[in-house]
């Protein structure tokens, strides 16, 4: 009886006291447990500014790779009009050429371009861009060439109206400036017409455009128009063009072959 007494009145101190000492621990525990939830929350705040850091120069670098993107997808851009313009032709080999250099002075205009006898470029081939002739090559070395440009006042070039078919000789004058002559006061050209290389004297393939028709002049007492015309090709803004470069006619090839066999044949 004794020892049941006694070991009630223990159980009931015990809880007693630690009802008594539990405000006592919470209050101890307070510091540390502050101390810990203001460390998380600082560890928190700087995973999150490294994090953004990180975020801020990833975003630079695709901004970065954007532009080069950006700068890639105008180049192919630019190539396919090239491509474009050469596929007009299937009898002529084209060549992708880089200017470096160009000299639009009003008494010498050209460009020169990094290729040269070494890639197979060779004098009196034509020169384009996306939107027309640019001119012709004039000089080679081993590894440039120069194009004197269809605005250089040495190039006459052999052309027709597309809309009539009217022949005549463009002629440059400088200053992306061209000259249309002989082309008769009784002809029904017009201002925007275009004006295309009519293949002859075998320097230009035929039908590539020009020039456009800028202003149309009627001289007393002479047979011709003064015609003025604007070049189609971006002479002041290309920075790649193609060189072409006339092919032989297969057809010729085989008749020579077979005359050549037979004759050998027949030997």
């Amino acid at each position: 009886m004794v020892m049941d007494h006694y070991s009630h009145f223990l159980i009931n101190f015990r809880a007693l006291l630690l009802t008594t000492i539990d405000p006592i621990e919470r209050a101890a525990t307070i510091p540390l447990s502050t101390y810990q939830y203001f460390q998380q929350d600082f560890k928190t705040v700087e995973d999150l500014k490294k994090r953004n850091q990180q975020l801020a120069t990833e975003n630079l670098l695709l901004k970065a790779r954007q532009q080069q993107l950006n700068k890639l997808q105008h180049e192919v851009s630019r190539l396919n009009l090239l491509l474009g313009t050469a596929s007009q032709m299937s009898t002529s080999d084209v060549q992708i050429a880089n200017i470096k250099y160009y000299n639009l002075s009003p008494y010498s205009q050209f460009f020169t371009l990094d290729k040269g006898s070494l890639d197979g470029v060779k004098l009196h081939q034509a020169v384009i861009d996306a939107k027309g002739l640019i001119g012709q090559i004039t000089s080679v070395t081993p590894t440039t060439s120069r194009v004197q440009l269809i605005t250089d006042s040495d190039i006459q070039i052999p052309v027709r109206i597309q809309r009539t078919g009217q022949r005549g000789i463009l002629t440059g004058m400088g200053q992306s400036q061209l000259s249309l002559q002989f082309i008769p006061n009784t002809s029904s050209i017009k201002i925007g017409d275009i004006i295309e290389t009519s293949g002859l004297g075998n320097v230009y393939p035929n039908g590539y455009p020009v020039a456009t028709v800028s202003s149309i002049n009627t001289l007393k007492d002479q047979p011709y128009y003064e015609i003025m015309a604007d070049p189609v090709a971006d002479i002041n803004l290309a920075d790649k063009v193609l060189i072409l470069s006339p092919v032989k006619n297969p057809s010729i090839d085989v008749h020579i072959d077979t005359k050549l066999n037979g004759t050998a044949a027949d030997e």
